[in-house]
């Protein structure tokens, strides 16, 4: 067996033309390769200043088994929506890609990569798995595992968020009368005439409902999220303090309301229609394709009825679309920008709305109320018809009307 002179416990390979040593280090097994015999003697010196500076892992540690002793303490504190998208963002785009990388191997490509596999996502999504992954390797820099942030100087990017558009008056009334009577009305009318977010809607009591006194209104207490695995989780932790408040109602909200009380042996205003206890918000999605209207699939067949398979036997199946209860394009977060954009078009105080709206930062409301005030048709023609006629800004009225000189003949 081959060795090197002062390194007699170091060995030879020579089918991978790499010198090896193996050993233990207080404890620690350690096998060390490279293609200089002190390149090896450098791995083992920093090997062992790892475990003197009382790093209770390895350094062949990877991303994945980093993530796990880290994620728990991430999440400690935080609310469920927050936990929710720390899960989705590590399950589904972090560990698939780098997780059975070593955790020191990690480069700025490898998180490149990373970035290329969400191509023509939403920029929300692109900043969460970016962000996420700079936490996870800020952490490891503090515990002396990386020397570096891979994460450095990498940019989100992606597909900007479309204004949204609130609903017209005339869309508004189409949508109330369409889902008159169905399972989805109290929700609709709770998201569009009280403003609640959706899990706020689905956490909603009937014991936080007032509609026997003067002024009925609603308190927001509670809402329903979900768990990991889709499971319903009613809690008293909404999203912000601001979140908790009262919220007056509408005569047509209060008349549904009155007209539902009752009909459904459940708590809850808004209840799963197989168990009547809270409804999780994948069920709300579910029962929101009723409005919307969704793609099933269906099996194919011929002129005749017959099922057509394919080559292996299998029933050929076509999406067909089911229409829904409107024929434009709604969802339930748009109910709620609905309301808070009525509100700023009243011209309501802008604290009063952001009570109405439990914004915990007026920022958010202002950024609604500005583009609803400041750009309304009404305000805005004063001033096309000023730059259109040339007039200059500031022009005495007098001088408005005044004659323009006539040209001598």
């Amino acid at each position: 067996m081959k060795t090197k002179r002062g390194l007699p416990d170091m060995t030879w390979l020579p089918d991978k033309q790499l010198w090896r040593k193996r050993g233990t280090y207080k404890g620690h097994k350690y096998q060390k390769t490279a293609r200089e015999p002190e390149e090896v003697v450098a791995k083992i010196k920093a090997f062992e200043e790892w475990i003197n500076n009382g790093m209770p892992l390895t350094e062949s540690i990877t991303v994945w088994q980093y993530i796990q002793r880290w994620y728990p303490a991430k999440v400690a504190d935080l609310k469920p929506k927050s936990v929710e998208m720390y899960d989705s963002v590590v399950n589904n785009h972090i560990i698939p890609h780098i997780g059975n990388h070593l955790i020191k191997d990690v480069k700025p490509l490898d998180i490149d990569n990373i970035m290329a596999k969400l191509k023509g996502k939403s920029s929300s999504l692109r900043s969460k798995v970016l962000i996420t992954a700079k936490q996870i390797f800020a952490s490891a820099i503090e515990n002396d595992l990386v020397i570096k942030n891979p994460c450095n100087n990498r940019k989100a990017g992606g597909v900007k968020a479309k204004p949204k558009v609130p609903l017209t008056h005339y869309q508004q009334d189409t949508l109330i009368e369409a889902v008159k009577g169905t399972r989805a009305e109290l929700f609709t009318l709770l998201c569009l005439h009280a403003g609640l977010r959706r899990e706020e809607a689905l956490g909603l009591l009937w014991s936080n409902v007032y509609t026997n006194v003067d002024v009925p209104y609603l308190d927001v207490r509670h809402t329903t999220t979900s768990d990991a695995s889709g499971r319903p989780i009613h809690s008293t932790e909404l999203k912000s303090e601001a979140a908790y408040r009262t919220i007056p109602l509408t005569a047509q909200l209060t008349e549904a309301l009155l007209r539902w009380h009752g009909k459904k042996d459940s708590i809850f205003v808004v209840p799963s229609e197989r168990t009547m206890h809270e409804m999780s918000p994948t069920a709300c999605k579910r029962m929101w394709r009723l409005v919307t209207g969704y793609y099933r699939d269906l099996t194919k067949r011929d002129e005749f009825g017959t099922i057509q398979k394919d080559k292996y036997g299998r029933s050929l199946k076509v999406k067909v679309f089911k229409p829904g209860l409107v024929d434009f394009y709604v969802h339930p977060h748009l109910l709620r920008h609905t309301y808070i954009t009525e509100l700023c078009a009243s011209g309501m105080d802008i604290k009063k709305i952001q009570y109405l709206a439990g914004h915990e930062d007026v920022t958010m409301t202002l950024n609604i109320y500005t583009q609803v005030t400041q750009n309304r048709p009404e305000q805005l023609t004063t001033e096309i018809i000023r730059i259109f006629s040339r007039l200059p800004a500031g022009l005495p009225e007098e001088s408005k009307t005044r004659k323009p000189l006539q040209r001598n003949a």
